[in-house]
C-alpha cells in the first residue's frame, strides 16, 4: 500500500542522512541534527494527529518542548519550508500521475491528513488550473470543435478525479467547481465516472495503520524515534 507522503518523507530524509551535515533547502543550510529534523517533516500532517503520531513514534515530549523553547523559529522556519517543498512536489504527482479509482480514495485521504495551510498550499494553484481548463473545455463546447485549443484533457480528467474523490470523503467549497468541471465532461464525454463508493471507517483506519507503521519504519532507527 503507497502513500505519497511516506515516499517523500523517506526520501527527502535519506537525503539529509546522506547530506553530512551539508543539507540545503532553498539554499538554506539545515543544523539540525536527524531526530530533530524527522519530526519537523511529521508536521506535514494535521496539527491534531500530531500527538497521536508523536505518541506511536515515542517521540520524546520533554525534549521537543525544550527544541522550542531553545529554537522555535528555526524549527518552524524549517517546517514552513520542509512544507512548501512537499506541496510543490505532491502537485506535480497530481498533475503528471494517472490514478485507479481505489488509488484516488487513498490518495484523497491522504491529502486530507495534510495540516490545513498545507492542503491550501497544493489545493488553490490546482484549482486555479482546473478552472482554466474548464474554460477551454467550455470554450471547445461553444466552437464545437477540438481544433486551435490547447486543452488538455488528461490532466483535466487527472484533477476533477482528484478532486471528485476529496469531494467523495469531505465536502468542501470546491463541490460547486467539480459539479461545473462533470457538467462540461459530461458534454464533451470523455470518459469520467465519478461513482466512486466512500470510504469506511474500517478502511480509513486501515489506512491510518498502514501510514503509521511506514513513518515507524522511517524514523525506527532514531534515538526516541
Amino acid at each position: 500500500m503507497k502513500f505519497y507522503t511516506l515516499e517523500w518523507i523517506k526520501e527527502l530524509f535519506k537525503e539529509f542522512l546522506n547530506s553530512e551535515n551539508s543539507f540545503f533547502i532553498e539554499e538554506k543550510g539545515v543544523g539540525f541534527e536527524p531526530k530533530f529534523f524527522f519530526w519537523a517533516l511529521l508536521h506535514i500532517y494535521k496539527k491534531q494527529n500530531l500527538p497521536e503520531i508523536f505518541k506511536a513514534l515515542k517521540v520524546d515530549l520533554e525534549e521537543l518542548e525544550a527544541l522550542f523553547n531553545r529554537q522555535e523559529f528555526d524549527f518552524m522556519f524549517l517546517v514552513d519550508l520542509l512544507r512548501k517543498e512537499f506541496s510543490f512536489w505532491f502537485r506535480e504527482v497530481l498533475l503528471h500521475k494517472d490514478f485507479q479509482s481505489p488509488d484516488l480514495l487513498r490518495v484523497a485521504w491522504e491529502f486530507l491528513m495534510l495540516e490545513e495551510q498545507l492542503r491550501k498550499q497544493i489545493q488553490i494553484p490546482l484549482l486555479d488550473r482546473l478552472k482554466k481548463l474548464i474554460l477551454d473545455a467550455e470554450e471547445i463546447i461553444e466552437k464545437g470543435s477540438f481544433s486551435e485549443t490547447t486543452f488538455n484533457e488528461r490532466q483535466f480528467l487527472r484533477l476533477l478525479r482528484f478532486f471528485n474523490a476529496v469531494e467523495t470523503l469531505e465536502s468542501s467549497l470546491s463541490a460547486r467547481l467539480v459539479e461545473r468541471a462533470k457538467e462540461v465532461e459530461n458534454k464533451l464525454n470523455l470518459g469520467f465516472k465519478s461513482d466512486i463508493p466512500p470510504l469506511s471507517e474500517e478502511e480509513k483506519k486501515v489506512f491510518y495503520q498502514n501510514l503509521m507503521q511506514g513513518l515507524k519504519q522511517i524514523g525506527g532507527s532514531l534515538d526516541g524515534g
